[in-house]
Protein backbone atom coordinates (compact mmCIF):
# COMPACT_ATOMS: atom_id res chain seq x y z
CA UNK A 1 0.00 0.00 0.00
CA UNK A 2 2.75 2.27 0.64
CA UNK A 3 4.68 1.57 -2.38
CA UNK A 4 1.13 2.44 -4.36
CA UNK A 5 0.74 5.30 -2.62
CA UNK A 6 4.28 6.80 -3.26
CA UNK A 7 3.97 5.94 -6.78
CA UNK A 8 0.75 8.11 -7.13
CA UNK A 9 2.32 10.90 -5.08
CA UNK A 10 5.29 11.04 -7.82
CA UNK A 11 2.97 10.77 -11.09
CA UNK A 12 1.01 13.51 -9.45
CA UNK A 13 4.06 15.35 -8.96
CA UNK A 14 5.55 14.95 -12.32
CA UNK A 15 2.00 15.62 -13.90
CA UNK A 16 2.34 18.97 -12.44
CA UNK A 17 5.69 20.10 -13.04
CA UNK A 18 6.07 18.52 -16.64
CA UNK A 19 5.83 21.78 -18.19
CA UNK A 20 8.64 23.68 -16.36
CA UNK A 21 10.81 20.78 -16.21
CA UNK A 22 10.75 20.57 -20.39
CA UNK A 23 12.80 23.73 -20.60
CA UNK A 24 15.48 23.56 -18.56
CA UNK A 25 18.40 25.19 -20.30
CA UNK A 26 17.74 27.81 -23.35
CA UNK A 27 20.50 29.25 -25.09
CA UNK A 28 20.78 31.46 -28.30
CA UNK A 29 24.04 32.71 -29.92
CA UNK A 30 25.14 35.75 -32.24
CA UNK A 31 28.07 36.24 -34.46
CA UNK A 32 29.04 39.95 -35.06
CA UNK A 33 30.64 41.35 -37.86
CA UNK A 34 31.52 44.76 -38.53
CA UNK A 35 32.63 46.51 -41.69
CA UNK A 36 32.88 49.96 -42.43
CA UNK A 37 28.89 51.49 -41.22
CA UNK A 38 27.73 48.06 -41.18
CA UNK A 39 27.02 45.81 -38.54
CA UNK A 40 25.94 42.28 -39.88
CA UNK A 41 24.48 39.74 -36.46
CA UNK A 42 24.06 36.24 -37.52
CA UNK A 43 21.63 35.33 -34.98
CA UNK A 44 21.43 31.47 -33.93
CA UNK A 45 18.76 29.64 -31.54
CA UNK A 46 16.11 26.97 -31.81
CA UNK A 47 12.68 27.32 -33.46
CA UNK A 48 10.62 25.90 -30.46
CA UNK A 49 12.11 28.18 -27.84
CA UNK A 50 9.97 31.12 -27.81
CA UNK A 51 7.79 30.04 -24.61
CA UNK A 52 6.87 33.53 -24.58
CA UNK A 53 7.64 35.22 -27.63
CA UNK A 54 5.91 34.89 -30.67
CA UNK A 55 4.54 31.31 -31.28
CA UNK A 56 5.99 29.62 -34.22
CA UNK A 57 4.15 26.24 -33.53
CA UNK A 58 1.04 27.01 -34.97
CA UNK A 59 0.01 23.36 -34.53
CA UNK A 60 1.87 22.65 -31.25
CA UNK A 61 3.28 19.29 -32.70
CA UNK A 62 6.64 20.42 -30.82
CA UNK A 63 8.36 21.15 -34.33
CA UNK A 64 8.62 24.12 -36.56
CA UNK A 65 7.95 23.55 -40.30
CA UNK A 66 9.28 25.81 -42.98
CA UNK A 67 5.39 26.88 -43.39
CA UNK A 68 5.16 27.86 -39.62
CA UNK A 69 8.58 29.37 -39.68
CA UNK A 70 7.40 31.81 -42.75
CA UNK A 71 4.17 32.88 -41.52
CA UNK A 72 5.70 33.68 -38.44
CA UNK A 73 8.95 35.71 -39.85
CA UNK A 74 7.87 39.22 -39.17
CA UNK A 75 6.60 38.37 -36.16
CA UNK A 76 10.00 37.17 -35.10
CA UNK A 77 12.13 39.56 -36.28
CA UNK A 78 10.10 42.60 -34.36
CA UNK A 79 10.50 40.68 -31.36
CA UNK A 80 13.94 40.34 -31.91
CA UNK A 81 14.54 43.74 -32.89
CA UNK A 82 12.72 44.79 -29.74
CA UNK A 83 15.18 42.43 -27.69
CA UNK A 84 18.29 42.64 -29.19
CA UNK A 85 19.70 45.92 -29.80
CA UNK A 86 22.86 47.14 -31.51
CA UNK A 87 24.72 50.99 -31.39
CA UNK A 88 27.57 52.27 -32.24
CA UNK A 89 27.30 54.57 -30.59
CA UNK A 90 24.26 55.81 -31.44
CA UNK A 91 21.03 53.76 -32.85
CA UNK A 92 21.67 52.57 -36.38
CA UNK A 93 19.76 54.16 -39.37
CA UNK A 94 18.47 50.97 -40.46
CA UNK A 95 18.02 47.44 -39.08
CA UNK A 96 17.18 44.99 -41.44
CA UNK A 97 16.38 41.73 -42.11
CA UNK A 98 19.52 39.83 -44.56
CA UNK A 99 18.52 36.80 -44.48
CA UNK A 100 16.50 33.71 -42.63
CA UNK A 101 16.88 30.00 -42.84
CA UNK A 102 15.35 26.94 -40.79
CA UNK A 103 17.38 23.60 -40.49
CA UNK A 104 15.96 20.03 -40.16
CA UNK A 105 16.92 19.70 -36.71
CA UNK A 106 14.53 23.41 -36.02
CA UNK A 107 17.69 25.76 -35.69
CA UNK A 108 16.54 29.19 -36.99
CA UNK A 109 19.19 31.22 -38.24
CA UNK A 110 18.42 35.02 -38.64
CA UNK A 111 21.07 37.74 -40.37
CA UNK A 112 20.20 41.28 -39.23
CA UNK A 113 22.03 43.99 -40.68
CA UNK A 114 22.26 47.40 -38.56
CA UNK A 115 23.21 50.73 -40.70
CA UNK A 116 25.13 53.26 -39.05
CA UNK A 117 25.68 57.05 -39.95
CA UNK A 118 29.72 56.39 -39.32
CA UNK A 119 32.10 53.44 -39.33
CA UNK A 120 31.66 51.23 -36.47
CA UNK A 121 34.36 51.70 -33.51
CA UNK A 122 32.59 50.86 -30.66
CA UNK A 123 29.55 48.96 -30.14
CA UNK A 124 26.82 48.31 -27.19
CA UNK A 125 25.13 44.76 -27.49
CA UNK A 126 21.89 44.81 -25.12
CA UNK A 127 20.21 41.09 -24.89
CA UNK A 128 16.80 41.00 -23.41
CA UNK A 129 15.58 37.54 -25.06
CA UNK A 130 15.08 36.32 -21.98
CA UNK A 131 11.54 38.06 -22.22
CA UNK A 132 10.84 35.72 -24.98
CA UNK A 133 12.01 32.54 -23.68
CA UNK A 134 12.62 32.01 -20.20
CA UNK A 135 14.14 33.59 -16.79
CA UNK A 136 17.51 31.71 -17.15
CA UNK A 137 17.78 32.18 -20.98
CA UNK A 138 21.53 32.76 -22.06
CA UNK A 139 22.93 34.40 -25.27
CA UNK A 140 26.40 33.90 -26.10
CA UNK A 141 27.72 36.58 -28.37
CA UNK A 142 30.86 36.29 -30.03
CA UNK A 143 33.18 38.92 -32.24
CA UNK A 144 34.97 37.88 -34.83
CA UNK A 145 36.36 34.02 -35.87
CA UNK A 146 38.97 31.57 -35.44
CA UNK A 147 41.72 32.47 -32.77
CA UNK A 148 40.73 36.15 -32.38
CA UNK A 149 37.91 35.66 -31.52
CA UNK A 150 35.86 36.75 -28.79
CA UNK A 151 33.20 36.03 -26.39
CA UNK A 152 30.72 36.63 -23.85
CA UNK A 153 27.64 36.03 -22.01
CA UNK A 154 24.37 38.13 -21.67
CA UNK A 155 21.30 37.21 -19.26
CA UNK A 156 19.27 38.78 -17.16
CA UNK A 157 21.70 39.85 -14.54
CA UNK A 158 24.05 41.32 -17.50
CA UNK A 159 22.35 42.12 -20.31
CA UNK A 160 24.77 44.43 -22.11
CA UNK A 161 28.43 44.79 -22.90
CA UNK A 162 30.40 47.30 -24.55
CA UNK A 163 32.82 46.47 -27.25
CA UNK A 164 35.80 48.41 -28.46
CA UNK A 165 35.91 46.78 -31.92
CA UNK A 166 39.25 47.44 -32.96
CA UNK A 167 40.36 45.07 -29.65
CA UNK A 168 37.37 42.90 -29.49
CA UNK A 169 35.83 41.61 -25.75
CA UNK A 170 38.74 41.36 -23.24
CA UNK A 171 39.92 38.01 -22.53
CA UNK A 172 39.19 38.28 -18.84
CA UNK A 173 35.87 39.07 -19.61
CA UNK A 174 35.58 35.40 -21.57
CA UNK A 175 37.17 33.80 -18.76
CA UNK A 176 34.51 35.47 -16.05
CA UNK A 177 31.48 35.09 -18.29
CA UNK A 178 32.16 31.08 -18.68
CA UNK A 179 33.03 30.81 -15.08
CA UNK A 180 29.92 32.16 -14.08
CA UNK A 181 27.88 30.41 -16.85
CA UNK A 182 29.46 27.03 -15.43
CA UNK A 183 28.18 27.61 -12.66
CA UNK A 184 24.64 28.66 -13.45
CA UNK A 185 24.54 25.77 -15.60
CA UNK A 186 24.93 23.22 -12.24
CA UNK A 187 21.96 24.92 -10.51
CA UNK A 188 19.43 25.54 -13.45
CA UNK A 189 20.31 21.82 -14.85
CA UNK A 190 18.01 19.98 -13.04
CA UNK A 191 19.07 16.48 -14.57
CA UNK A 192 22.81 17.10 -13.76
CA UNK A 193 21.25 17.81 -10.11
CA UNK A 194 19.22 14.62 -10.17
CA UNK A 195 21.72 12.51 -11.25
CA UNK A 196 24.02 13.85 -8.50
CA UNK A 197 21.26 13.47 -5.88
CA UNK A 198 20.59 9.77 -6.64
CA UNK A 199 24.80 9.08 -6.62
CA UNK A 200 24.69 11.07 -3.11
CA UNK A 201 22.05 9.08 -1.38
CA UNK A 202 24.16 5.76 -1.99
CA UNK A 203 27.19 7.60 -0.93
CA UNK A 204 28.21 7.10 2.96
CA UNK A 205 31.60 7.73 3.39
CA UNK A 206 34.15 10.93 2.32
CA UNK A 207 36.12 8.17 0.57
CA UNK A 208 33.51 7.40 -2.05
CA UNK A 209 32.35 10.73 -2.33
CA UNK A 210 35.70 11.89 -3.62
CA UNK A 211 35.91 8.84 -5.76
CA UNK A 212 32.55 10.20 -7.33
CA UNK A 213 33.48 13.87 -6.86
CA UNK A 214 36.91 12.62 -9.16
CA UNK A 215 35.12 10.83 -11.91
CA UNK A 216 32.92 13.24 -12.81
CA UNK A 217 36.37 15.81 -13.04
CA UNK A 218 38.16 13.46 -15.19
CA UNK A 219 34.98 12.58 -17.29
CA UNK A 220 34.71 16.76 -17.95
CA UNK A 221 38.76 16.83 -18.71
CA UNK A 222 38.19 13.88 -21.25
CA UNK A 223 35.92 15.75 -23.07
CA UNK A 224 37.68 18.84 -23.02
CA UNK A 225 41.02 17.31 -25.01
CA UNK A 226 38.66 15.09 -27.34
CA UNK A 227 36.09 18.62 -28.18
CA UNK A 228 39.25 21.17 -28.46
CA UNK A 229 41.38 18.30 -31.13
CA UNK A 230 37.90 17.97 -32.75
CA UNK A 231 37.97 14.16 -32.53
CA UNK A 232 34.64 13.35 -31.54
CA UNK A 233 30.86 14.94 -32.33
CA UNK A 234 28.30 13.40 -30.37
CA UNK A 235 24.69 14.42 -31.65
CA UNK A 236 23.09 16.47 -28.92
CA UNK A 237 19.74 14.36 -28.76
CA UNK A 238 21.72 11.20 -28.54
CA UNK A 239 23.83 12.97 -25.48
CA UNK A 240 20.77 14.05 -23.65
CA UNK A 241 18.69 11.06 -24.12
CA UNK A 242 22.09 8.94 -22.90
CA UNK A 243 21.83 11.75 -19.91
CA UNK A 244 18.21 10.93 -18.95
CA UNK A 245 19.17 7.11 -19.18
CA UNK A 246 21.87 7.15 -16.83
CA UNK A 247 19.86 9.00 -13.97
CA UNK A 248 16.97 6.46 -14.24
CA UNK A 249 19.62 3.94 -14.01
CA UNK A 250 21.29 4.80 -10.64
CA UNK A 251 17.89 6.21 -9.01
CA UNK A 252 16.86 2.10 -10.00
CA UNK A 253 19.89 0.99 -8.25
CA UNK A 254 19.20 2.94 -5.37
CA UNK A 255 15.94 1.31 -5.11
CA UNK A 256 16.29 -2.03 -5.60
CA UNK A 257 19.25 -2.02 -3.21
CA UNK A 258 21.67 -3.20 -5.83
CA UNK A 259 24.69 -2.36 -8.05
CA UNK A 260 25.08 -3.80 -10.50
CA UNK A 261 27.71 -1.46 -12.07
CA UNK A 262 30.87 0.28 -9.59
CA UNK A 263 29.43 3.93 -9.09
CA UNK A 264 32.64 5.38 -10.52
CA UNK A 265 32.19 4.07 -14.01
CA UNK A 266 28.61 5.75 -14.25
CA UNK A 267 30.01 8.90 -12.64
CA UNK A 268 32.73 9.38 -15.05
CA UNK A 269 30.31 8.24 -18.04
CA UNK A 270 27.93 10.91 -17.43
CA UNK A 271 30.04 13.37 -16.51
CA UNK A 272 32.12 12.23 -20.49
CA UNK A 273 28.90 13.00 -21.65
CA UNK A 274 27.57 15.73 -19.83
CA UNK A 275 30.31 17.82 -20.68
CA UNK A 276 30.32 16.40 -24.63
CA UNK A 277 26.90 18.14 -24.34
CA UNK A 278 27.96 21.60 -23.66
CA UNK A 279 31.43 21.14 -26.26
CA UNK A 280 29.08 20.38 -28.89
CA UNK A 281 27.46 23.77 -28.89
CA UNK A 282 30.79 25.78 -28.24
CA UNK A 283 32.07 24.05 -31.70
CA UNK A 284 28.87 25.12 -33.23
CA UNK A 285 29.50 28.92 -32.67
CA UNK A 286 32.92 28.84 -34.81
CA UNK A 287 35.79 29.15 -32.04
CA UNK A 288 39.23 28.61 -32.52
CA UNK A 289 41.49 25.84 -31.03
CA UNK A 290 43.03 28.26 -28.25
CA UNK A 291 39.23 29.99 -27.62
CA UNK A 292 37.77 26.53 -27.88
CA UNK A 293 40.20 25.55 -24.70
CA UNK A 294 39.81 28.76 -22.68
CA UNK A 295 35.75 28.34 -22.60
CA UNK A 296 35.96 25.12 -21.96
CA UNK A 297 38.06 25.49 -19.16
CA UNK A 298 36.68 28.41 -17.62
CA UNK A 299 33.27 26.58 -18.00
CA UNK A 300 34.17 23.47 -16.67
CA UNK A 301 36.02 24.99 -13.56
CA UNK A 302 32.73 26.62 -13.23
CA UNK A 303 30.36 24.05 -13.18
CA UNK A 304 32.93 22.12 -10.22
CA UNK A 305 32.55 25.30 -8.12
CA UNK A 306 28.93 24.54 -8.50
CA UNK A 307 29.14 21.09 -8.14
CA UNK A 308 31.36 21.37 -4.69
CA UNK A 309 28.89 23.53 -3.17
CA UNK A 310 26.04 21.97 -3.71
CA UNK A 311 27.95 18.72 -2.47
CA UNK A 312 28.91 20.68 0.61
CA UNK A 313 25.30 21.76 1.32
CA UNK A 314 23.58 18.13 0.86
CA UNK A 315 25.96 15.58 1.45
CA UNK A 316 26.47 16.77 5.70
CA UNK A 317 22.35 16.70 5.45
CA UNK A 318 22.39 13.25 4.00
CA UNK A 319 24.60 12.29 5.92
CA UNK A 320 22.63 12.94 9.20
CA UNK A 321 19.67 11.13 8.00
CA UNK A 322 21.53 8.06 7.33
CA UNK A 323 21.51 8.00 10.94
CA UNK A 324 18.19 8.39 11.64
CA UNK A 325 14.85 6.16 11.43
CA UNK A 326 14.07 8.22 8.04
CA UNK A 327 16.66 6.84 6.12
CA UNK A 328 15.00 3.91 4.69
CA UNK A 329 11.90 6.35 3.72
CA UNK A 330 14.39 9.05 1.73
CA UNK A 331 16.12 6.51 -0.32
CA UNK A 332 12.56 4.48 -1.45
CA UNK A 333 10.81 7.79 -2.09
CA UNK A 334 13.40 10.06 -3.51
CA UNK A 335 15.04 7.53 -5.24
CA UNK A 336 11.30 6.58 -7.17
CA UNK A 337 10.58 10.27 -7.80
CA UNK A 338 14.51 10.15 -9.57
CA UNK A 339 13.84 7.41 -11.77
CA UNK A 340 10.20 9.29 -12.96
CA UNK A 341 11.92 11.91 -13.98
CA UNK A 342 14.74 10.28 -15.68
CA UNK A 343 12.30 8.65 -17.59
CA UNK A 344 10.11 11.31 -18.31
CA UNK A 345 13.28 13.41 -19.39
CA UNK A 346 14.53 10.44 -21.37
CA UNK A 347 11.11 10.07 -23.85
CA UNK A 348 10.50 13.39 -24.46
CA UNK A 349 14.40 14.38 -25.55
CA UNK A 350 14.48 10.90 -27.35
CA UNK A 351 10.79 11.49 -29.08
CA UNK A 352 9.60 14.45 -29.05
CA UNK A 353 12.85 17.01 -28.93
Amino acid sequence: MQRKTLLGVIVFFLAFTAPTLAHDFSTSYSLIEAEGPEVRVMLTFSATDFHEGPRLDLDQDGRVDAEEFEAGIDALFAAIEANYRVSAPNAPLTTSLAEYSLTAENVARIRVLYTFETDVRDLSVVSTLDRLTQENHQHLLQIGEGDDARTAVLDSGYPSIDIDYATGIPFWVTIRDFVELGIEHIFTGYDHLAFLLALLLATTTLASLAKVITCFTLGHSVTLVLATLGVVALPPRFIESLIALSIAYVAIENFVGRTLVHRWVVTLVFGFVHGFGFSNVLRDMGLGQSRLASSLFSFNFGVEIGQLAFVSILFPLLLYIGRTRWKEHVMSVSSVAIMCLGFYWFVSRAFFV
